[in-house]
């Protein structure tokens, strides 16, 4: 009986011994375990930002994004980070408008050892996608854009598009540019790079400053998709780059003249200031009156826009009929309260110049307000001695403002624009 007893001890003993060591053995693999887990997510997080990187600069003409995601993912991840051993691998490749970085790296083991686990190679992957958009340039050529500064602009306009020549059969651009009058250069399309380059190097500088007609044909017909009612994953995010160095001093309107209804016209000043718009009143060269297909008509009379015999002014006055001008109605003129008010003076620093450059800007700003309710994105560049403030409210925040004083930096501007862009639509 007593060496029974004995045995039983002896294998209880043995038994414990083997339960110690598997014991042991788990308890060294949890902790090693656990540091590979860790060792795994620094690893995913290097190559997640090296695709992330990759896909932002996937058209950019001054990088290639694969050799980029490969080395943010060394800086992110270098030889013996988080207790590896020797230099982990990155290859970087791409596919179409994705670029996937995969990563591999050995970690030592140390108390997993005493179970005959020395080494353990930890792998992830990682893959970033750049998606489409849209693009609206619009761009000021008016008169005080002479000489240096649309030459600046042109270089950059011509830098911006190329960050998105690679991508231009999946992205869609336009380009709008404005002075007394608006004309969509090129409407939003693929493959725009050619078409938008041969039509930016033919702006001219000359004119005033019609940025509401601008605004308000960035979403016509030619420019942006109209995404109502589309489901969220189905929506393409819409930017407007919006350039100007100088303020509004022209907008679009309705008038009725020579008892023709529903004319179509611009009214512009000289495109240099609301006090000195209308001091070449009177030349029918100047760009101070009312243009209309090349003809011009003095909006200095207002009426009901038919000729003086029947005017709503009575009929002494010998001039050409009265100009009725639809505006009015929404934006009254300060002290002349009835939309038919027979004069307004229009010398310099009078009510009428300083009506015009209001209402353009009014007017652009309602147009503004317009397109980020509908979440277009609107970044705005002023250059030179431009209203800030005016710029503020029509951008899509201040991480949306740029301003310069020089032109010569104008390219610099438009290229962090393009990489801002890119950054925002990768995922």
């Amino acid at each position: 009986m007593q060496t029974t007893l004995n045995d039983q001890k002896g294998a209880v003993a043995i038994l414990f011994a083997i339960m110690l060591i598997i014991i042991i053995g788990f308890a060294a693999l949890a902790i090693d375990v656990g540091a590979w887990f860790v060792t795994r997510a620094e690893l995913s997080k290097s190559i997640d930002a090296a695709a992330l990187a990759g896909a932002k600069n996937i058209s950019n003409p001054y990088v290639d994004p694969l050799v980029l995601a490969e080395e943010v993912a060394r800086e992110n991840f270098p030889a013996g980070y988080s207790g590896t051993v020797g230099t982990p691998t990155f290859n970087a490749s791409r596919e179409e408008f994705r670029i996937r970085v995969d990563g591999s790296v050995i970690s030592d083991s140390y108390l997993a050892r005493v179970i005959g686990i020395n080494q353990v190679v930890a792998r992830n992957r990682a893959v970033a996608k750049k998606n489409a958009v849209e693009i609206m340039l619009v761009l000021d050529r008016s008169g005080s854009m002479g000489g240096t500064p649309i030459r600046d602009l042109k270089t950059a306009a011509h830098s911006f598009i190329s960050f998105f020549e690679e991508t231009q059969e999946q992205d869609l651009m336009g380009l709008i540019s404005f002075a007394t009058s608006v004309t969509v250069d090129v409407g939003l399309q693929n493959n725009f790079v050619t078409a938008m380059t041969t039509r930016i190097n033919a702006m001219n500088a000359i004119g005033a400053t019609n940025a509401e007609d601008a605004l308000d044909q960035s979403d016509g017909p030619s420019g942006f998709t109209d995404q109502s009612g589309l489901p969220g994953d189905q929506l393409v995010q819409q930017y407007i780059i919006f350039f100007s160095d100088g303020n509004p001093t022209a907008f679009r309107g309705r008038f009725r003249y020579n008892d023709v209804d529903n004319i179509n016209a611009v009214v512009c000043g000289t495109g240099q200031t609301c006090d000195t718009v209308y001091q070449r009143l009177g030349n029918p060269n100047s760009e101070t009156w009312l243009s209309l297909n090349g003809a011009y008509i003095n909006p200095e009379h207002t009426g009901d826009g038919r000729r003086p015999t029947i005017s709503a002014c009575g009929s002494s006055l010998n001039n050409p009929p009265t100009t009725r001008w639809y505006a009015f109605s929404q934006y009254p003129v300060p002290g002349y309260i009835n939309p038919l008010y027979c004069h307004i003076p229009h010398g310099s620093g009078q009510a009428l110049p300083r009506y015009i450059c209001r209402t353009a800007r009014q007017m652009a700003l309602e147009h503004a307000q317009e397109l980020k309710e509908k979440n277009i994105k609107i970044y705005t560049i002023g250059l030179g001695d431009i209203d800030q403030d005016f710029l503020g409210q029509i951008a899509s925040g201040p991480s949306f403002e740029y301003y310069t004083p020089d032109s010569s930096e104008l390219q610099t501007i438009f290229n962090t624009i393009a990489k801002e862009i890119k950054l925002r639509l990768v995922q």
